[in-house]
């Protein structure tokens, strides 16, 4: 089944295209045994290259050299381990008919039969780029390569087989998944037997679970090399700009030919995924198990979660897998946990065990954990001052036509953003989260989302501004909430990203939703653990076309939807919050009646810090607050003392 789902932005045909950025790194040994193991038993080992000798012999570099201009750069830096990595940076090209910035890194021999891996330590989030592995290519060159890429594309967010004809690509296979491997790592695995075609995604060390799969089948390419490449995704409009270029670091690469019958059953889905931070209550238990050259067993399928057997009255299983972006079945089974989980915080472990027809058992363990706020987080209950959000709008000058991203979002609103991304920014305190572009005094005005009474958005009048394009919104509050499950949603044109933590500015906050290109509607659960404030981040981003984004709550018993802050809905949303009273005493003991205020003290609160003049080698302090607040260090300093609080 060759199913055509979209094509990639095409390059000139006269010039090939690839991609890759940055890998971690193992041991050579470790990927041979436990890699190549899991996914094809025996094999007759090819090549690998951990590329700890500083060098890439062996490997045929095709780039825009070949079209007679300037090479790529090819480098070796420390890969994290004590050993050496490998980055391909491809720049744009001088000329248009070039095509798009893009490598590809080949080895021999050819394979009919393959499985190529490679390592993935980062890439660079704010380009349209792709990265991935090669395989059964014939010929190779520019503008000429036919075979068959796994690629992830960075803005999109998005696992693809692709089929490529003189460079040409036909997406065969796709599947959503947001990969960050600056933050964990990630091992690409494609494997393949007569037209039978499977990528997958592992985030390391886990080489036994995968995070995504892709799947497909189809015959047009039977033999050739495997390789590594990366590429830009630019419009042809664009091959030229400055941002048009193509990065990539990889690791540990290995390829080599299954023996024949080796290449067995297999999880390909597990869901939710491994590690997932998980924003449906409960969480539906799924696996699909995709037969290969040898078949599950549907006997000797058995699920757990948190060490508890799921009794086979309670597991259905349905015939066939059905992977994203194929309608069609392939062979195998998908097996589901019919009664609900548990819906308590904490990380939750599922296991699965099967066996397939060669009598193999296989396992697969792994955790989950429900999107949490954590009591730590939260301010005192009754703290809110001031009602609404905080909104700030960044607007790029007209024309800019900036990529469709989250990235590219984070990037405008950042504190010193680039001077091309940004034409104007403003700020404003708005009641409820309900934009659109539209202006709402024309005739034809017909409100967006599922709300009326649609606002302007701060800044932008749609009297002047008829279509305004590439703008992105930071929206900021803190949501009185009590403790339990909770359900939020967003309509929006175009991307999103809802998050929560310690503070506006935590970069390791909960991320409650989020869609990183292109248009959303829909809602997510979480769990809040105690009563009280939460800071909340919105970041909304526009390309181009229309505009518009709603904040919602969704009553989990009526399934009713109200705008949050809305005199109807019970969720209140506050811009500030009431400034706690703070005081600090001191004693030179702990005898009672020791202590006394220090009416020096100069209190920082956005620093949280306390300065005090110093009063002998040895003195006790504390603090008095109407919230509550803790000491978390006291640092001596020349003839004063900081005190740091939270």
């Amino acid at each position: 089944m060759k199913q055509v789902i979209n094509a990639m932005h095409l390059p000139n045909p006269s010039i090939p295209h690839p991609s890759a950025r940055r890998v971690a790194k193992r041991l050579v040994a470790t990927i041979a045994s436990a890699l190549l193991a899991s996914q094809s038993g025996a094999t007759a080992l090819g090549q690998t290259d951990d590329f700890n000798d500083g060098n890439d012999d062996g490997w045929s570099r095709i780039d825009l050299s070949g079209a007679g201009l300037s090479a790529a750069s090819y480098t070796f830096p420390a890969d994290g381990h004590g050993g050496q990595a490998y980055r391909v940076k491809a720049s744009p090209p001088p000329v248009p008919d070039a095509g798009p910035a893009r490598v590809m890194m080949m080895r021999e021999p050819a394979y009919t039969r393959f499985v190529t891996a490679a390592d993935f330590l980062a890439w660079d989030a704010t380009v349209d780029q792709a990265v991935g592995v090669l395989s059964l290519v014939d010929p190779v060159g520019l503008g000429v390569a036919n075979g068959y890429t796994m690629n992830y594309n960075v803005l999109q967010q998005t696992l693809q087989i692709n089929e490529i004809t003189q460079e040409a690509p036909t997406t065969i296979a796709e599947s959503a998944i947001a990969l960050n491997p600056m933050a964990k790592p990630c091992r690409f695995v494609f494997s393949g037997y007569g037209g039978n075609l499977l990528g997958q995604v592992f985030a390391l060390p886990d080489t036994n679970n995968p995070v995504a799969s892709v799947v497909a089948t189809d015959a047009t390419h039977t033999s050739g090399k495997s390789g590594l490449l990366i590429f830009s995704r630019a419009d042809a409009v664009a091959y030229t700009a400055t941002n048009s270029l193509a990065d990539g670091t990889f690791d540990n690469y290995q390829a080599s030919a299954p023996a024949a019958g080796s290449l067995r059953a297999v999880a390909v889905t597990l869901s939710p995924y491994p590690n997932a931070v998980v924003g449906v209550i409960p969480a539906v238990i799924q696996a699909a198990i995709l037969d290969r050259e040898t078949e599950v067993d549907l006997a000797s399928i058995a699920l757990s979660v948190d060490g508890q057997a799921i009794p086979s009255s309670a597991i259905t299983l349905e015939s066939g897998v059905t992977m994203p972006g194929n309608s069609d079945a392939f062979p195998g089974v998908t097996v589901t946990c019919a009664q609900p989980t548990t819906t308590l915080p904490g990380a939750h472990t599922v296991r699965l065990t099967f066996s397939d027809t060669v009598g193999g058992a296989q396992t697969n363990e792994w955790t989950f954990t429900y999107a949490t706020l954590l009591s730590a987080n939260a301010h005192p209950a009754g703290s809110g001052a001031t009602p609404g959000f905080n909104a700030r709008l960044v607007q790029a000058p007209s024309g800019t036509d900036l990529a469709n991203s989250l990235a590219r979002a984070e990037l405008q609103l950042a504190p010193n953003p680039p001077a091309s991304l940004v034409s104007f920014t403003t700020n404003a305190l708005v009641s409820v989260i309900n934009f659109s572009q539209k202006n709402t005094n024309d005739e034809s005005y017909t409100p967006d989302g599922s709300f009326g009474d649609d606002q302007n958005f701060p800044g932008i009048d749609p009297a002047v501004q008829t279509d305004p394009n590439d703008f992105a919104m930071e929206i900021l509050t803190y949501l009185e909430l009590e403790a339990g499950n909770y359900t939020f949603g967003v309509i929006c044109d175009d991307g999103f990203q809802l998050r929560s933590g310690a503070a506006f500015t935590d970069t390791n906050a909960t991320v409650l939703g989020v869609q990183a290109s292109g248009t959303y509607n829909g809602t997510f659960d979480f769990i809040v653990e105690s009563a009280g404030l939460y800071p909340f981040r919105l970041v909304w981003f526009e390309r181009g076309g229309g505009a518009h984004v709603e904040w919602f709550n969704v009553d989990r018993t009526t399934s009713e939807r109200t705008l949050i802050n809305a005199p109807d809905c019970p969720i209140k949303a506050y811009a500030t919050l009431v400034t706690p009273s703070l005081g600090v005493e001191s004693a030179p003991n702990l005898t009672p009646g020791a202590f006394s205020a220090e009416s020096g003290a100069q209190i920082d609160s956005a620093a949280k810090t306390i300065t005090i003049t110093k009063k002998g080698d040895q003195r006790f302090y504390r603090l008095t607050s109407s919230a509550s607040v803790r000491i978390t260090s006291v640092v001596a300093q020349g003839d004063s003392v900081v005190l740091r609080y939270e």
